[in-house]
């Protein structure tokens, strides 16, 4: 059976830095999906979930109008739409309060449907590089995600990654894959973490914005419930911020 590709999916290593000072990097946080995209709007926020045993609150992060960061706590309660009162330019991530969901939550926006979903069994997504800024000078970033393949049964040969279409972060951001990925023989990298998003990882032999196959040597496959480590280096010139989408993807084979 194919692989959809609703099972291949992004998600945050253990230690996703909020400044410049955290631990960047580790194993897979299987429980929070990482956001690539921005969102340009101002709105309130609404959540609501498919399941109406779901009870929960939501945290939800991210810049007012004035580029100031701010949260907010939103009640999830079964399929009831709940809105906060926090006007909202843009999302640096979403957090239940409580274990994961029974059910598929959706964050929405007065004025764009779906800005990210809470999937059952997972507990919130995150924004890439949040809050990086280089302040006087340029500074080059570091953050570890993962690419996994949610499915039971079906394994991606011949997997590959690529950078894709023309994101403000896509001129600004490369990738390097890391030495070894989850369930392969040696595991080799795969709890890689550095001091801080500023310290390079040392399990990483190149980084690009071209295709690259996964661990061994550029023509492995992720087998069902495997995951692969990706490192990203985002260079920000003085005075510029973390804005912008970003896309990347990947591909292979059914097997």
């Amino acid at each position: 059976m194919p692989i959809a590709s609703s099972q291949l999916v992004f998600y945050a290593s253990s230690g996703m830095p909020i400044n410049d000072t955290y631990r960047s990097g580790g194993d897979i946080n299987s429980g929070i999906r990482i956001m690539f995209n921005d969102l340009d709007a101002s709105t309130t926020i609404t959540t609501y979930s498919s399941d109406i045993r779901d009870i929960n609150t939501l945290t939800v992060s991210g810049w007012n109008n004035s580029h100031t960061v701010i949260g907010e706590s939103i009640t999830v309660s079964g399929t009831g739409h709940f809105t906060g009162s926090s006007t909202f330019s843009g999302i640096l991530g979403a957090k239940l309060s409580h274990a994961t969901g029974l059910g598929n939550i959706t964050v929405s926006g007065t004025s764009q449907n779906n800005i990210g979903t809470v999937y059952v069994n997972e507990s919130g997504f995150q924004r890439s590089f949040y809050l990086a800024e280089a302040g006087g000078s340029p500074k080059t970033f570091y953050e570890k995600v993962f690419i996994k393949n949610n499915s039971q049964s079906t394994e991606l040969s011949l997997a590959y990654v690529r950078s894709t279409g023309t994101g403000l972060m896509n001129t600004k951001i490369i990738y390097g894959l890391e030495n070894g990925k989850a369930l392969a023989p040696s595991g080799a990298g795969v709890e890689e973490s550095v001091a801080n998003r500023l310290t390079a990882p040392s399990n990483v032999s190149s980084y690009g914005s071209g295709v690259s196959g996964v661990w061994p040597s550029g023509a492995g496959s992720l087998l069902p419930t495997d995951y692969q480590g990706i490192w990203l280096k985002y260079s920000l010139d003085a005075d510029e911020i973390a804005y912008g989408p970003y896309y990347i993807d990947i591909s292979g084979f059914s097997s």
